[in-house]
């Protein structure tokens, strides 16, 4: 009996502790999750994914911030910039007075405008990763070529950073074009991987550079998902793990035990109740 006290208290503890784990550990901003490229035929391509330094003397100052208001505004203060980056891109082309420039300056003010509806919105937008992509080495030296006549499908798994995760959010996907250096705005959502039970998002691309995925929260506030609602969680709506007092309204270890073990696994954390608690001793049969 002694034994399974222990272990209730134990992971009374180790409960508290993941708890203030999550509330307190902020992932920094780096390419955290899996990011996999497959071309057109749906070859595999090899990515080199480097971390973009964040820092007060670059445009990504204040991404990493530990709160999520301030993060958010630091987001909205870079693409801010860029959207004036766009203005004096347009100004210049319109300057030409060439025709044939017509189609380019309109895909320059559409995507000024989707900058500018991200900057000016009460969103609250949360960075999923910002990474640096390129094409690595295959096995004879040679790169892959991405272009327009050679696109990348590149897929972003967002299970490691962000949490809440849901089906349909919406998510930004910005692209720094490596031959005009302007950041590019796609709109994506989260989708569910049924077989390797993972939320992703995925986008084509026409050249590989700075991309940051980003989560826009529509109302301000931190989307949650119901229970039991989640791809992939068996538990029904509103089921919450719960226990029951004696008549005299104790609450046994092993009720305990129980309850955080059921609690854990509600979580998503794999846990073997059995194998925390032990057999039954073959002396007592405790």
């Amino acid at each position: 009996m002694k034994m399974k006290k222990l272990t209730a208290l134990a992971l009374a503890g180790a409960l508290c502790l993941g708890m203030s784990t999550v509330a307190l550990a902020a992932p920094s901003v780096g390419p955290k999750d899996a990011i996999t490229a497959t071309t057109g035929n749906g070859t595999n391509v090899e990515l080199n994914k480097d971390e973009i330094d964040v820092n007060r003397w670059n445009e990504f100052d204040g991404w990493d911030s530990t709160n999520p208001e301030k993060a958010s505004d630091a987001i909205k203060d870079t693409f801010e910039q860029a959207s004036v980056d766009y203005e004096k891109k347009i100004t210049e082309l319109k300057q030409k007075n060439d025709p044939k420039l017509a189609g380019v300056i309109a895909e320059y003010e559409k995507q000024q405008a989707a900058l500018n509806t991200l900057v000016e919105s009460d969103d609250l937008i949360e960075v999923a990763t910002l990474v640096d992509l390129s094409v690595a080495k295959d096995e004879n030296g040679q790169i892959l070529p991405v272009d327009p006549e050679h696109p990348l499908m590149v897929k972003f798994v967002l299970n490691n950073r962000l949490e809440n995760l849901a089906v349909g959010q919406k998510i930004r996907i910005m692209h720094q074009n490596s031959r005009t250096l302007l950041w590019e705005v796609y709109e994506g959502e989260v989708k569910w991987d049924a077989v390797k039970s993972e939320f992703y998002v995925e986008n084509e691309f026409t050249s590989l550079s700075p991309v940051a995925i980003l989560r826009v929260t529509s109302d301000g506030s931190v989307q949650v998902t119901p229970p039991g609602e989640q791809p992939g969680n068996t538990n029904q709506p509103g089921d919450q793990p719960t226990v029951t007092p004696d008549k005299d309204g104790n609450v046994t270890a092993d009720q305990l035990a129980d309850l955080i073990a059921k609690k854990l696994q509600t979580n998503g954390v794999k846990f073997d109740r059995t194998a925390a608690t032990g057999k039954a001793s073959p002396k007592t049969g405790e």
